[in-house]
This record gives structure tokens, C-alpha cells and sequence, in this order.
């Protein structure tokens, strides 16, 4: 017993989040059937013992990984639809940055808690709601672009539907075809000349990947 302890206060300088972060990569790589304490500790080179400095139970890391994805991969969008300063195009513009830089939003950590949630209710309901606020957001979105209530609302599931689809679909495209795409998604999702003919090509990678345009 006398060793048990010792080796959990020798790991005890794991913090909460570097136990998130293991099981995020988990989840991520091999589903939620990989997240066991044992595989998890593993990851960390820790004792199974150095877990309940942190949690009581693996019950609750995984109710604060639900959080983090939650949080995590929610943050970007947050920001770009509650920008004040910013107008229906810029708003679109800053969606497709998003989905395009993958700096600040993970598709694989969303794919990966939309397979959890098949199984698990708990994070069917955060699944659920998350989806519920990203696609009120694009609603919101179109609205201000100037379409009435159901046909913004339409126009926002779609746009969020075929993101989830291409994702979860795995589709195989470069960078540069994702890029060229841009304007032609917008010409069908808000009509032609959306995209000014000075904003493709290069000009559009530099807005989308350059943090000083």
C-alpha cells in the first residue's frame, strides 16, 4: 500500500488537464471504447492511483471531456458570431476561416463525440445542443445577409449539415481545392457575386491563413 501511495503523489503533478488531454487523444484515435483508466494512465506514464488526485471516478473525466469538446470546439465559432463588429459577410468569411485553418476547431474531435454519442446519452445531449447553437448561429448569419426566417433557417442547416457530412465522410481534398470551392459554396448557399472577383486565388488564402490581413 505504502508503494501504491507513493507512486500516485510521485505523479501527482499531473494537472486535470493533462488527463483531459490524454483522454481527448483517446477518443480521437480509437473511439470511446479506448478510454479506460488503465489505458489512459498508460498514455501519461502514471499510476492508475495518480487519477483520483483528479477524479473521483472515470464517470467524471468523461462528463469533463464532454465539456471540453463542448468548450473546446466551440470557442472559435462563439467568437466570430458574437463579434458585434462584424457584418453578414464577415461573419461568413470568418466561419470558412475556421473550417479551413483548423487551428482553433478540431473536426476529428467532433467526428469523434458524434460516434460517442451513438452509445452514450449523456453525450448525445451535448452533441444535441452544441449542434442546436452552431446552426441557430448561421441562422442568425443569414438572417442578417438578408433572407427571411425559414429560408435563413434552411440555408443554416444545410451549410451545417454538408460541413458535418464532408467530415464525417472523410472526403479527400487539398488545401487548394478547398480553396477554390469557397466561392462557388457561397454563390449556391447565398447567390452570385457574394465573393467579390478580387477575393479569390491567392487573395483568398492570404484573408483565410494570414493573421495580419
Amino acid at each position: 500500500m505504502g508503494r501504491v501511495l507513493g507512486n500516485a503523489k510521485k505523479n501527482s503533478h499531473l494537472t486535470h488537464g493533462d488527463w483531459i488531454r490524454a483522454a481527448r487523444g483517446i477518443l480521437i484515435s480509437d473511439g470511446v471504447g479506448g478510454l479506460s483508466l488503465r489505458r489512459i494512465a498508460a498514455v501519461l506514464e502514471a499510476t492508475t492511483g495518480a487519477f483520483y488526485w483528479q477524479f473521483a471516478n472515470l464517470e467524471a473525466l468523461l462528463a469533463d471531456l464532454r465539456e471540453d469538446w463542448r468548450r473546446r470546439n466551440s470557442a472559435a465559432f462563439d467568437r466570430v458570431f458574437g463579434d458585434a463588429d462584424l457584418d453578414g459577410f464577415g461573419r461568413y468569411l470568418g466561419y470558412v476561416r475556421i473550417l479551413l485553418r483548423e487551428d482553433e476547431y478540431d473536426p476529428k474531435y467532433d467526428s469523434a463525440m458524434r460516434d460517442w454519442a451513438h452509445s452514450c446519452e449523456k453525450s448525445h445531449a451535448v452533441v444535441t445542443e452544441v449542434d442546436a447553437r452552431r446552426v441557430a448561429q448561421l441562422e442568425g448569419m443569414f438572417t442578417e445577409l438578408g433572407f427571411n426566417s425559414r429560408s435563413a433557417r434552411v440555408r443554416a442547416m444545410m451549410t451545417y449539415f454538408h460541413q458535418s457530412g464532408y467530415y464525417q465522410m472523410n472526403i479527400d481534398e487539398t488545401q487548394e481545392e478547398r480553396l477554390a470551392n469557397i466561392p462557388y459554396y457561397a454563390e449556391i448557399m447565398v447567390g452570385p457575386g457574394f465573393f467579390p472577383p478580387e477575393l479569390q486565388g491567392e487573395r483568398l488564402r492570404r484573408v483565410i491563413f494570414d493573421d495580419a490581413e
